[in-house]
């Protein structure tokens, strides 16, 4: 596979322009067009970015064939040194473009954070994993939709934290959650690469991503990938 990777100096090079454009943009989601603009979560009042890009007709034809599946699911961690072709390819047999994908964004996201190990989550659903709006306990996490409706999410100026309180059964100890929300809700499209700064990323406490799954059923189901440093 052909990848373009971040290097280090184009992170520092793309970070402080970031920097630079804060005062033209104060917004805490930053819609970008390009892989380099990913750096924009860097800056401290960021804390969603979005990559809009449309899948192609391979991918999305692959993204079709998995949806079909019921029991789709793959999860496992690699290390982004190591012989990733092999490794991913191995998970993703049969789904060459599915497999190329993660790869690619498996390097990426160990370039943006300097991890060398990335659990990797790539699941047929037929329900929101997280239907209330919340915060997530990690320091980055990214996300795309391969099929069906993408993560939702709400920009920190936007939204009251006060909303926002510790749930008791929702099953995701640690996370925030908002039990109701109305307007102001974005969410991102099918493709699209989404990173979510969380609460343990360096002086982000309190001021993590606000974030919630988007609804699925048998009908419609998704197809979602999370990517964590470990």
């Amino acid at each position: 596979m052909n990848t373009a990777t971040l290097t280090a100096r184009q992170l520092d090079h793309a970070s402080n322009d970031a920097s630079n454009d804060a005062s033209n943009d104060a917004s805490s989601v930053r819609f970008v067009d390009e892989v380099i603009g990913l750096a924009g979560i860097f800056e401290p009042q960021v804390n969603v970015v979005v990559l809009r890009r449309p899948r192609s007709a391979a991918l999305a034809a692959e993204c079709d064939r998995a949806v079909a599946q019921t029991g789709f699911r793959r999860l496992f961690s690699v290390t982004a040194d190591a012989p990733l072709e092999h490794a991913i390819g191995a998970e993703f047999d049969g789904f060459p473009e599915l497999a190329a994908d993660v790869q690619f964004w498996v390097e990426a996201l160990s370039e943006l954070t300097g991890n060398e190990r990335i659990g990797v989550r790539l699941a047929r659903l037929e329900a929101a994993m997280c239907p209330r709006l919340h915060v997530d306990r990690v320091a980055l996490r990214l996300v795309c939709t391969y099929h069906g409706a993408g993560t939702e999410f709400v920009p920190s100026e936007r939204f009251d934290r006060t909303r926002l309180g510790h749930a008791l059964h929702n099953g995701h100890a640690g996370n925030h959650v908002a039990w109701e929300h109305e307007g102001g809700v974005l969410a991102a499209q099918p493709g699209d690469i989404v990173l979510l700064k969380g609460e343990t990323w360096p002086d982000n406490a309190g001021r993590g991503a606000i974030h919630r799954s988007a609804s699925a059923s048998a009908q419609t189901p998704r197809i979602v990938m999370t990517l964590d440093p470990l």
